[in-house]
């Protein structure tokens, strides 16, 4: 039994072009009106908490999301929540109090926790139907967290990624909406910083954006593909801690906290990677990843730095250089004037330097086995 057929759409060229019209933005530059798209990173590089300053930087109506301007109009947001979800509360608190002056409401904002195959046309259909039966106003913006959750076939076929490529067009087209959708790079080091399974992933996106850390707490985003626009500037965050403290207290007697976004000049970065230099060379000489304010002026001295170079060197700006390398996760301030070497930094002192860190209690802090 032959299927049966479907009226195709057929436009001539000149409505294209009589409209004249430039390309529209959800955020200028970074989010077109409509289309689909991917944030994709390794692992712990904070994607869901970049995808949801997104969305609560339109639904609550804020007039930038760090700089660049909201060109949305309908203001309403939909999240497919397949991971992290017993944590959402937390993370839409912590924005709402960092950036929403406590006015704690989210505006058109709306969770799905349910998890189901968006490569299963059908399912597809059934969400469109949900929303339009409990979203109020049509969503602007539809994020899908992650790509893995909402996937029931091989990441590395074609054929299943354009089914639910397919999908994800469909929702865009219907709701006249940016469809973003959150992944994960691949593992294997010859692919590093590509996203992970088929190339037909990437290549039916309008926009790609990738996250890469660069410290513990601070994040690089880059687009690598704007089909519709001009690439922007790299942007840097950073991450900050944020105390829920008119939340009840944990059976620890502790409030809860999340963290939200800044973002970060590039200029102290660039320093910043100044500061590592110094840092690396102090290291070798202390021999140990615990060490004082006192112990690295001694040892400046030692290199031959003036009283003066070493005065500038720890009240450049408002804040010596080891506060600076705190402020990005570098280091940290284990005690009055005593700082410690983050493990992440330790690793990357040994892989690029011949020195050798002796912990507090004399164990050698080399580390064998070569992260993913």
């Amino acid at each position: 039994m032959s299927e049966k057929p479907f009226d195709i759409r057929i436009i001539h060229a000149n409505e294209y072009f009589r409209k004249k019209q430039a390309q529209k933005w959800l955020i200028k530059n970074w989010i077109p009106e409509h289309g689909i798209g991917m944030l994709y990173g390794d692992a712990a590089t904070g994607k869901t908490f970049i995808a949801i300053d997104l969305m609560l930087s339109i639904s609550t109506r804020h007039g930038k999301w760090f700089g660049n301007r909201i060109e949305d109009e309908r203001h309403s947001v939909v999240y497919l929540c397949g991971e992290g979800a017993d944590g959402n509360a937390q993370r839409i608190g912590a924005w709402i109090k960092a950036k929403n002056q406590d006015v704690e409401d989210a505006g058109s904002f709306y969770v799905i926790e349910d998890e189901f195959n968006l490569d299963n046309p059908s399912n597809a259909d059934a969400l469109i139907q949900s929303i339009k039966k409990k979203v109020q106003i049509p969503p602007s913006f539809i994020v899908i967290d992650t790509l893995n959750c909402f996937f029931s076939g091989n990441e590395n076929d074609a054929t299943s990624a354009r089914v639910f490529n397919f999908s994800c067009k469909k929702l865009s087209k219907v709701f006249d909406a940016f469809v973003l959708i959150i992944h994960h790079t691949g593992k294997n080091r010859e692919y590093k910083g590509e996203a992970r399974g088929s190339s037909a992933f990437f290549g039916a996106m309008d926009t790609s954006i990738l996250a890469t850390a660069i410290s513990d707490n601070t994040v690089s985003l880059q687009i690598n593909k704007q089909k519709n626009g001009k690439i922007p500037e790299e942007l840097l965050l950073s991450s900050e801690v944020v105390v829920l403290d008119t939340w009840e207290k944990d059976s620890d007697g502790e409030y809860p906290s999340s963290i939200v976004f800044e973002r970060c000049e590039k200029s102290f970065y660039d320093g910043i990677e100044k500061d590592k230099e110094l840092l690396i060379k102090i290291l070798k000489k202390i021999g140990k990843p615990e060490f004082t304010e006192k112990d690295t002026k001694i040892v400046l001295k030692e290199l031959g730095f003036s009283s003066d170079a070493i005065y500038n060197i720890f009240s450049r700006g408002r804040s010596n250089f080891l506060s600076r390398l705190a402020k990005v996760g570098l280091v940290e301030e284990s005690g009055k004037c005593t700082f410690t070497v983050s493990d992440s930094f330790i690793g990357e002192v040994m892989k690029d330097t011949a020195v050798v860190l002796t912990s507090p209690k004399g164990e050698r802090c080399d580390d064998d086995t070569e992260k993913e």
